[in-house]
């Protein structure tokens, strides 16, 4: 009898059965980080967003030209190679083998796993015999060891590369400008250009502090950026142009609390789900790719955060009296009922 009861006994016990049209609905209902009719008043704190914003650029201005940026061989001028070796590197052996070439600034890093390093120097009176030098030293003094890759770019090609990232990165700004020029009024423009500004800056002072190297990948990350703050900022700012239509006499302060409440779930989802994208690259990509990753991560939460605590605030102040000028103030709907 014993045994015949434990063989009733079903795991995991069962549940009340439910009608299938609550579990369907169950399964389509999605999931919200932000709830409905959030009314979070962010203006309170435009202040110390702004306040904090400009003393964070600064120092990042100041920390671009002291210590300075990690500039890589793209910018910098010099030799890349890569090695892979069949058991793990040591430093100082790869120190050894190429000392008797007379490399200036010799570096060398460990590159993904044990097995690889990065060999980076400066050779700039000899640059052009560099890659056959380098491959009939390490075929002589490290047996055994494959080159990868080996990159070589002098002095001129790399300070035309950092010019014209610069130049990119100021175009792209100019164009964002005439774009939010002709689609809003001068008031969203000013903000929009002032806040990716901050949002520039500080991602520069990002990559001064972490010492990640500084390469192409870096001016594609900016670019990269710029594109993603701009999509973030326009999708708050049209909330905010469509609310001003639609709620005439609510105050300015108060309609640009509504808007961001609105849009808050969308924000937090797209910048969730860029982040989580992104996140392999930053934790497995290797020494090329991490810096490209963290300074998307990084950027994202600047941008999403200054779209909010930055660009909002701008407007407050810039369009309170031309946006919304003096009338007679009619009975107002609260932030709730707006949002219901």
């Amino acid at each position: 009898m014993g045994e015949r009861s434990r063989d009733k006994v079903c795991w995991p016990p069962a549940v009340p059965s439910l009608n299938p049209f609550i579990w369907k609905e169950l399964s389509l209902r999605p999931l919200r980080l932000v709830p409905d009719g959030t009314t979070i008043q962010f203006m309170r704190g435009r202040f110390a967003g702004l306040i904090g914003s400009a003393i964070l650029s600064t120092i990042s201005v100041v920390l671009f030209f002291y210590p300075g940026l990690n500039l890589g061989v793209d910018f910098r001028g010099g030799v890349v190679v890569e090695l892979r070796g069949p058991q793990a590197l040591q430093v100082d052996t790869i120190r050894e083998a190429f000392a008797p070439l007379g490399f200036d600034d010799l570096r060398v890093q460990e590159f993904g796993s044990p097995q690889d390093v990065l060999v980076r120097f400066e050779n700039k009176a000899q640059l052009q015999d560099a890659q056959r030098m380098i491959t009939t030293r390490v075929a002589e003094a490290l047996p055994g060891v494959q080159i990868r890759r080996t990159e070589v770019v002098g002095a001129r090609v790399s300070s035309e590369l950092f010019r014209n990232g610069l130049l990119a990165t100021g175009l792209a700004l100019v164009a964002v400008l005439v774009y939010i020029w002709f689609r809003f009024e001068w008031q969203f423009g000013v903000g929009v250009v002032a806040t990716l500004i901050l949002d520039i800056t500080k991602t520069v002072g990002f990559f001064a502090v972490t010492q990640i190297e500084f390469d192409l990948n870096s001016v594609a990350a900016l670019l990269t950026l710029i594109g993603y703050s701009v999509t973030d900022k326009v999708v708050v700012y049209d909330r905010i142009r469509e609310n001003l239509g639609k709620y005439r006499t609510m105050p300015l302060r108060q309609l640009i609390d509504l808007s961001i409440n609105q849009t808050l779930g969308r924000t937090v989802v797209t910048s969730l789900t860029v982040v989580l994208s992104i996140l392999p690259l930053a934790l497995i990509g290797g020494q090329v790719m991490r810096g490209f990753g963290l300074a998307i991560i990084f950027g994202i939460v600047i941008g999403t955060s200054s779209s909010i605590f930055i660009a909002s605030p701008i407007l407050l102040f810039l369009g309170e009296k031309r946006l919304r000028p003096s009338q007679t103030r009619a009975p107002q709907p609260t932030a709730g009922a707006a949002a219901r």
